[in-house]
């Protein structure tokens, strides 16, 4: 066989090859095994046994933003970019304010990749940091963790910071993130059991696995409207539609997640949104999913300026 007849063969047999690789790193997400439960019942009674009024409004600030292929956002989905936008959230009471995700500082954007920052609304979120009663954060990655710990006055702000002490477990996580090691001395972070009553609505549910920090945040207006912030437990609605996890890459190379504990959490997720569809479920990075809550009138663009003294 000449050379010129040879090659073509060649290439097969290197796509043959390859083809089980690429299968198992970026399109197969696997079935979840065992169960991650979260009962909405206790979840509910817990918000309402914290004395006082609930948040009348949640409101949020997009921060910035980056670009993942598709499969690296679901796997086996497209390589056509896709945005991540980086949101934090203001929880408005009558009497209080509570943040959850405090995204992150233009540098520390800039360090992480990311495609677009917007410094008016960073600047309403470090504004509304300084006068939040609770800081709270999903995780421990640096676009929700970042506008703490660059704060001008992060050693003060760790006064009334609710992080866990599995989000300050393993700081390698944060990266390129360094928390200010003066901001941590003598700090005490919060030890909890699987649920959390923080506020009046508002739960934190343990869900480790996209890392061993991760938390979601159940927040019920005085309405009785209800939310449920995912962190980046999905970063789009269809991790949670689908029950499928991020490219394979994505989760050992670059994120080192318990990708089964997650899965098991995206199955609940999907049952839930199924059980209770007036539960409204975000992901941590859907602008689509965001806008359709405004629409609905569950969340509304741009933090509230400091309430008058």
């Amino acid at each position: 066989m000449t050379k010129r007849r040879r090659w073509p063969w060649v290439v097969l047999l290197a796509l043959v090859l390859l083809a089980p690789g690429y299968w198992w790193l970026f399109m197969e997400s696997a079935e979840p095994e065992g169960a991650f439960t979260i009962d909405l019942a206790q979840v509910r009674r817990l918000a309402n046994e914290v004395p006082g009024e609930k948040p009348s409004a949640i409101h949020f600030e997009p921060v910035a933003h980056f670009e993942f292929p598709g499969a690296a956002i679901v796997a086996g989905d497209g390589w056509g970019l896709e945005d991540m936008t980086v949101y934090a959230y203001q929880l408005v009471f009558p009497d209080q304010r509570v943040i959850v995700d405090t995204a992150m500082d233009e540098a520390t954007a800039k360090q992480g990749g990311a495609t677009a920052f917007d410094p008016e609304a960073f600047a309403r979120v470090t504004k509304a940091l300084s006068e939040a009663r609770h800081v709270v954060v999903t995780h421990e990655h640096f676009d929700h963790l970042a506008g703490l710990a660059t704060h001008p006055d992060a050693k003060a702000l760790m006064a009334k910071a609710a992080l866990t002490k599995e989000q300050l477990a393993e700081p390698s996580r944060m990266d390129p993130l360094v928390f200010p090691p003066a901001a941590l001395e003598g700090y005490r972070p919060l030890e909890t059991g699987a649920l959390h009553a923080l506020a009046p609505g508002v739960v934190l549910i343990k869900s480790p696995g996209h890392t061993p920090g991760s938390q979601l945040v159940y927040v019920q207006r005085a309405d009785g409207a209800e939310a449920l912030l995912l962190g980046d437990v999905a970063w789009h609605w269809r991790n949670v539609e689908l029950v499928r996890e991020r490219a394979r890459l994505v989760t050992a190379v670059f994120l080192h997640e318990d990708r089964a504990a997650v899965l098991r959490e995206l199955a609940e997720l999907h049952r839930l949104a199924a059980a209770e569809p007036a539960l409204t479920i975000l992901p941590g990075h859907d602008a689509a999913r965001v806008e359709r809550a405004v629409a609905a009138g569950l969340l509304v663009k741009t933090f509230l300026p400091p309430a008058a003294p």
